[in-house]
């Protein structure tokens, strides 16, 4: 048997029952309907949440497995999750002007680090999307411009364009002058959802 442990409630399933992990992770979703899978605990190793679909097919089949699953309302989650990437993007804000340094000092490791924040941005980029499915609301919605969105949009062609080209004297004037503008637009955002979230939940 498994023991599986449910918002601190302990229970055990026989695993033979679950074709997978997934279809287990399937039923209990549908009893916690309203809510979001917002830790899942293995054998007291956490698993990050981005990893839990490449579990989906795994078989339950270890002895002395126990699976601990936390769900939260949907709001409360987004809230918890928005105030960590708003920090996230305050402390890439901060880094720029370092990055943007060693682009000219140090070339090969400037543009490491700018790959870095590439794959972070990218990150934001789907956080963004994910955040508009899960609470409907879209930048507009918030009050955002169009124009905003399509400057963001055009400013991110450039810094992959330049940076697949590795045009380290364009790099380092997006870094400067136009990153800047696009992680103002995440954060602005993020804050304005959160805002919204914190609203209804009050």
């Amino acid at each position: 048997m498994v023991k599986l442990i449910v918002n601190g409630e302990e229970r055990e399933i026989d695993p033979k029952s679950y074709k997978n992990f997934g279809e287990l992770l399937d039923e209990l979703q549908k009893e916690f309907k309203d809510e979001i899978l917002s830790k899942l605990i293995i054998n007291d190793k956490e698993i990050p949440l981005a990893h839990v679909d490449q579990l989906r097919p795994a078989i339950i089949d270890e002895d002395n497995l126990t699976i601990e699953l936390t769900f939260e309302p949907m709001r409360l989650f987004l809230i918890d999750m928005l105030g960590n990437v708003i920090e996230y993007i305050d402390k890439v804000i901060s880094l720029l002007p370092k990055i943007s340094e060693d682009m000219i000092v140090d070339t090969e490791k400037g543009y490491n680090e700018i790959k870095d924040l590439s794959e972070g941005l990218s990150a934001v980029e789907d956080l963004r999307k994910n955040t508009e499915k899960l609470s409907k609301l879209s930048p507009a919605d918030v009050g955002m411009k169009e124009e905003e969105q399509q400057e963001v949009v055009g400013i991110l062609q450039n810094f992959v364009s330049s940076l697949s080209n590795r045009d380290i004297i364009d790099l380092s004037d997006l870094l400067e002058e136009n990153i800047p503008k696009v992680l103002e637009f995440y954060k602005n955002y993020f804050q304005k959802v959160k805002q919204v979230l914190e609203e209804n939940a009050s």
